[in-house]
C-alpha cells in the first residue's frame, strides 16, 4: 500500500465506498457526455492511487474530477469549465507551486476564490506558502479517505452558503434598484412613500413597515404603514417628539438602528423601543432616518414579528440607500410641487388680468363710439351750425378720442398675445397694394406737417403668406411712428423689395426711413419693451403709449419675420422688417 494513503474506514451509511480502479481521467479532460454537465474540481495529485481516491470522493459529492498536470492544462480546464474545488498535492511543486494558483485566479477572475485544499506532510507543509497563495485547508499525507470526505463536505457546503449569499445580495440589489427606479419615475410624494413602504416589506421580507414625515417645511407630512397578509402584530405609535429625537440622533450619527431581537436590546437604542414592540408583538426592527442636509425630518421602520434576526450589513445599507433615494425624491417633489401651484396661481392670476381688460376694452369702447359718432355729427353740421373756435375744440376732441381709441386697441392685443389667443387668418398678401393704402391713409397727416411721404416698390412681385390686417397693423405703427417723429419739413420713405440671401428662399425687405429727431444708441435694445419710450421722445412730449413697437415685433415674430432698427439722435431712423416671400 502506498505511504500516502490510508486504508478507508469501513462503509458507512452516507459515506461514500471508494473504489481504487477508478480510471484516471485525462489530463485536462471535461466531460461531454450527458444532457446536465456536473460542477468540476481540479486535481493536481501526481500520484495515481491518491488521484483514484481523490476522484472516487469528489465523485461521490457530485463533482467531475479534471486531473491536471501543467499549467497550461488547468487553465483551459477552468476556462472549459469553472472548477468549485480544487485538490492540490504539495509534492507536485510545478503543479502546485505558487505559479499555478497565481495563474488561474489572473487569468480565470472567477477563480479569484476558488477553495483549495492541500494534500502536504509536514515536511510539505508551508505555512507560509499557503497564506500566500489563500490556501485555507489541508489533509495531512498519507491520506485519510474519510477526514478528505469531510473537508470536501464542508468546503462544498461552505461554498454553497457563500453562493446563496451573494445570491441573495444581487436580487437585493436588483430590487432596490427597482424601487429607486420607481421613486424617480414620478413626483408625487405620496406615490413614492407607497412604493417605499411596499417594496421594502416585500424586498426584505418584513412583516410590516411604517414611514412618517414630521412637520418640515421641506417635505410634506406623511404617515404611511404597512404589513404583510396575515401578520397579527404592529408597529407601536411614537410619540410626535420620541420620533423626532430618534430620527435625529440617527441622523447625527450616520447610520440606522438594527435591533436583531427585542427580547435581548443590545442597549444602543437612541430612545427605549423594545418594551413597546415587544408589547406591540414585535420581535425585531430596523430603522433609518430621512433626512436632507443638517437635519432629519422623518424615518422608515421595518419589522418582523419573529426574532432574532441578523440584519447583514448588505441589508443595512440597501434600505438606508433606498430611504436616501426616498428622502432625495420627497424634497425634489415638494418643491415641484410647490413651483407648479405657484405656477397655476399665475396662469389664474393672468387670465384674470386678460379677462379683466377684456372687459374694461368693452366698456371704454363702447361710449367712446358713442361719443366719436356725435362729435362727427356735431362737426357736420347735423345739430346746426357752431362757431368755428367751437369746431377747433372738438377737433381736438375728436383726435383724443381716437388716440384713446388706440391705446384701448393696442392693450387688448397684448392681453391677446399673453394669453396666445393670437391667431393668424393667414392668406397671400400684396404688400403692393398694402404698403399703398397704408401711404394713403398717412397722407394727410404728412400733409399737415409738410412732410415728404414717398413710397419706392420695386418691380418684383411684393408677396407673402401673412394675416393682411395684422400686417397692415405692423406697417401703419411703423409709418406712423415715422411721421409722428419727423419735425416739419423732413421726409419719410418707404422702400420694398424682394431679397435673395445666401443659402436661404427668397423674403421681402420693407424699410421705413425718416428724417426724425432719432432714437440715442443705449436705448436702442430696450426699444421692444412694453411701455418703453425714448428719452428724447418724452422730453419732447410727443405723444405715445410705448406698446406700438412691442405689438410689431410680435406680429413679425408669429410670420416667421424679423424686425431690426438703426437710429441716430438727430439724423432719423430706418424700421427694417424682413418676411418671408410667398411661395
Amino acid at each position: 500500500m502506498s505511504p500516502a494513503l490510508k486504508p478507508p474506514a469501513a462503509p458507512t451509511e452516507g459515506v461514500p465506498t471508494l473504489d481504487a480502479s477508478v480510471p484516471e481521467a485525462a489530463p485536462g479532460a471535461v466531460p461531454t457526455d450527458g444532457a446536465a454537465r456536473r460542477c468540476t474540481a481540479l486535481v493536481a495529485v501526481q500520484r495515481p492511487d491518491v488521484f483514484s481516491v481523490t476522484a472516487g470522493i469528489l465523485a461521490a459529492a457530485g463533482l467531475e474530477p479534471v486531473a491536471v498536470r501543467d499549467l497550461d492544462g488547468a487553465v483551459a480546464s477552468a476556462r472549459a469549465a469553472e472548477p468549485v474545488l480544487a485538490v492540490v498535492d504539495s509534492s507536485v511543486r510545478r503543479i502546485a507551486g505558487m505559479d499555478l494558483l497565481k495563474r488561474l485566479r489572473h487569468e480565470v477572475p472567477a477563480l479569484t476564490k476558488l477553495p483549495v485544499i492541500l494534500v502536504a506532510d509536514e515536511a510539505g507543509l508551508d505555512i507560509d506558502l499557503m497564506v500566500e497563495l489563500g490556501i485555507a485547508d489541508f489533509v495531512a499525507s498519507p491520506v485519510d479517505p474519510d477526514d478528505l470526505t469531510r473537508r470536501v463536505d464542508l468546503m462544498l457546503a461552505t461554498a454553497e452558503a457563500r453562493r446563496g449569499r451573494r445570491m441573495t445580495a444581487a436580487r437585493l440589489r436588483e430590487d432596490t434598484r427597482r424601487i429607486s427606479a420607481s421613486i424617480r419615475a414620478t413626483n408625487d410624494p405620496q406615490q413614492m412613500s407607497e412604493v417605499v413602504v411596499h417594496g421594502l416589506g416585500e424586498t426584505f421580507q418584513a412583516d410590516h413597515v411604517f414611514l412618517m414625515t414630521f412637520p418640515d417645511e421641506r417635505v410634506p407630512e406623511l404617515a404611511l404603514s404597512w404589513s404583510r397578509e396575515g401578520a397579527t402584530g404592529s408597529i407601536p405609535a411614537l410619540a410626535g417628539s420620541t420620533a423626532v429625537e430618534l430620527a435625529e440622533k440617527l441622523w447625527v450619527r450616520g447610520r440606522g438602528l438594527a435591533v436583531e431581537d427585542h427580547r435581548q436590546p443590545a442597549g444602543d437604542e437612541p430612545v427605549p423601543l423594545s418594551p413597546a414592540s415587544l408589547a406591540a408583538g414585535l420581535g425585531t426592527s430596523m430603522i433609518v432616518p430621512l433626512g436632507h442636509g443638517d437635519k432629519a425630518f422623518g424615518l422608515v421602520w421595518l419589522a418582523g414579528e419573529r426574532g432574532p434576526r441578523d440584519w447583514t450589513s448588505t441589508e443595512t445599507s440597501l434600505i438606508q440607500h433606498a430611504s436616501g433615494n426616498l428622502a432625495h425624491g420627497l424634497v425634489q417633489g415638494n418643491l415641484i410641487t410647490a413651483q407648479r401651484m405657484v405656477l397655476k396661481r399665475l396662469r389664474e392670476l393672468d387670465q384674470a388680468k386678460t379677462d379683466f381688460v377684456a372687459t374694461v376694452n368693452h366698456e371704454l369702447r363702447t361710449p367712446l363710439t358713442s361719443i366719436t359718432g356725435y362729435l362727427d355729427l356735431i362737426l357736420d353740421g347735423s345739430g346746426g351750425d357752431i362757431p368755428a373756435d367751437v369746431a377747433e375744440m372738438l377737433k381736438i376732441v375728436g383726435r383724443n378720442a381716437v388716440r384713446l381709441n388706440q391705446l384701448i386697441t393696442d392693450l387688448l392685443t397684448i392681453s391677446r398675445q399673453d394669453a396666445d389667443e393670437g391667431t393668424l387668418d393667414v392668406e397671400e398678401v400684396d404688400l403692393h397694394e398694402l404698403l399703398q393704402a397704408v401711404a394713403a391713409s398717412l397722407a394727410p397727416a404728412a400733409g399737415a406737417n409738410n412732410l415728404d411721404l414717398r413710397l419706392e416698390l420695386g418691380p418684383d412681385p411684393l408677396c407673402v403668406d401673412g394675416d393682411s390686417a395684422a400686417l397692415e397693423q405692423v406697417f401703419t405703427n411703423l409709418c406712423s411712428n415715422a411721421v409722428k417723429f419727423t419735425p416739419a419739413g423732413g421726409s419719410v420713405l418707404v422702400r420694398a423689395e424682394l431679397v435673395r440671401a445666401e443659402g436661404a428662399g427668397p423674403s421681402v425687405r420693407v424699410q421705413i426711413t425718416d428724417t426724425g429727431i432719432g432714437i440715442p444708441e443705449a436705448e436702442l435694445p430696450n426699444l421692444f419693451r412694453r411701455f418703453f419710450r425714448a428719452s428724447n421722445a418724452t422730453s419732447a412730449a410727443i405723444p405715445g403709449t410705448g406698446l406700438g413697437l412691442a405689438i410689431v415685433q410680435d406680429i413679425v415674430l408669429q410670420h416667421g419675420g424679423e424686425l431690426g432698427v438703426e437710429s441716430k439722435v438727430g439724423s432719423g431712423t430706418t424700421a427694417t422688417v424682413l418676411l418671408p416671400a410667398g411661395r
